[in-house]
């Protein structure tokens, strides 16, 4: 299992968050959830989740464990 900052484009489950944060889950990433990433160059990442395009800093990414 990598964070989502290693991961390029693809379709991912989200199985747990290392770094407890209220905009995590206000945007419905949670375990268990799907995250579709994008964009994963230079700058942030890129990612879909539900209907939402949303970008993710490389730092608040390494919270996020996915497989």
């Amino acid at each position: 299992m990598d964070s989502l900052a290693d991961k390029g484009p693809g379709i991912y489950t989200v199985v747990k968050i290392t770094k407890p944060c209220s905009k995590f889950y206000q945007l419905g990433i949670v375990p268990g959830s799907k995250i579709m990433v994008i964009s994963n160059d230079k700058g942030p990442i890129i990612v879909r989740v539900g209907n939402c395009k949303i970008a993710i800093g490389r730092g608040l990414a390494r919270h996020i464990i996915v497989a």
